[in-house]
């Protein structure tokens, strides 16, 4: 585990306690990444605390990342290569399409990649999945939504998406993947599930993550000032990792095959000025106010409010446990060391 952190421990050990499966292989593709990484973590602590004999397979395309990240995990098996390539691991009971371009200055500068990680890369795992009669589930995106009148999303809602802007490469091919998905339930049978996704931050975040709250994050932590770009006044749907990952496996493990399911916590709705406040507010930082680059500019979104509606979770039983300022303080908490 690359955080020596009893509180990063103790936490993923809780989420862990209620893994439902033992004596099972999970392939987890992008799992170096903020979501990958944590489910990885999660499983190895389901191991190793609760006997569960689960065969984890990290697949990502960087392979120092991924020793460094899981190298000394007895029950991780590291598999470095894109999703885009065919997978040719045997047996795999579950799959897991984590891997994305996930921040705005990825899909400003990585347009091609974003599209075909998102796209071929559920393609490649439906067909694994068709071919072994692994389930699946897609790691998608509230981005899906597209623009709303309204400021609650549930799974049934759709709007539409600016195909102008080159930062539309992302939720596009979100939404291509969830199409693939649903198609190759209905048309072949495959056993998947998706999961849209909120914003979501954690300790687990990468240090090139060019999202507004992962850089208040690090100039807070660096000992900066905290930099608003815009006047942050949109209200969205954030989620804590551990949250976030408790209820991609939830609906893994319990959702309806075929089905759609938001991931969030209702009691995690802020603006992005808001964000800003609580992380100036739990480590003792200031905000300031500057203007985005150009490449800054081609990787934000249009403002508006994104909040999601979580009923269809949690009549699975799900229950998240971080509001906004208990996730920032413990993401916090646990980068500093404490």
């Amino acid at each position: 585990m690359v955080f020596n952190s009893p509180i990063y421990e103790k936490t993923i050990e809780a989420v862990a306690s209620e893994i439902p499966i033992s004596d099972s292989s999970v392939l987890i593709t992008g799992a170096s990444g903020l979501i990958g990484s944590c489910i990885v973590d999660v499983l190895s602590s389901a191991n190793r605390l609760f006997d569960k004999n689960i065969q984890i397979y990290a697949m990502g395309r960087d392979e120092n990342k991924l020793a460094l990240r899981f190298g000394t995990s007895p029950s991780v098996r590291c598999i470095s290569q894109s999703v885009t390539e065919p997978i040719e691991i045997e047996g795999l009971d579950y799959v897991i399409h984590a891997a994305s371009n996930a921040d705005p200055r990825s899909y400003a500068l990585y347009p091609v990649e974003t599209i075909l990680t998102n796209v071929l890369g559920a393609q490649r795992v439906l067909e694994y999945s068709k071919t072994n009669k692994s389930r699946a589930l897609l790691a998608s995106s509230f981005e899906v939504y597209g623009k709303l009148e309204q400021d609650e999303y549930g799974e049934n809602e759709y709007g539409s998406i600016d195909l102008n802007p080159i930062r539309s490469c992302y939720p596009e091919s979100k939404r291509t993947a969830e199409m693939l998905f649903r198609s190759y339930y209905d048309e072949f049978g495959v056993d998947c599930v998706i999961a849209r996704l909120p914003s979501v931050y954690g300790p687990t975040m990468q240090k090139g993550d060019s999202k507004a709250h992962a850089q208040f994050l690090r100039n807070a932590l660096d000992g900066k000032d905290i930099v608003l770009k815009s006047t942050g006044t949109q209200r969205r749907s954030y989620c804590y990792v551990i949250d976030a990952v408790s209820g991609l496996l939830t609906v893994l493990f319990k959702g309806q095959s075929g089905e759609i399911y938001n991931v969030a916590n209702e009691r995690s709705v802020a603006t992005i000025a808001e964000v800003a406040q609580t992380i100036a507010s739990i480590t003792g930082r200031k905000i300031v106010f500057d203007f985005p680059d150009e490449v800054e500019k081609k990787g934000f979104s249009r403002p508006q409010n994104c909040v999601l509606n979580t009923d269809k979770l949690k009549r699975l039983g799900w229950v998240g446990h971080y509001d906004l300022e208990s996730g920032m303080k413990e993401t916090v908490d646990i980068l500093r060391g404490m």
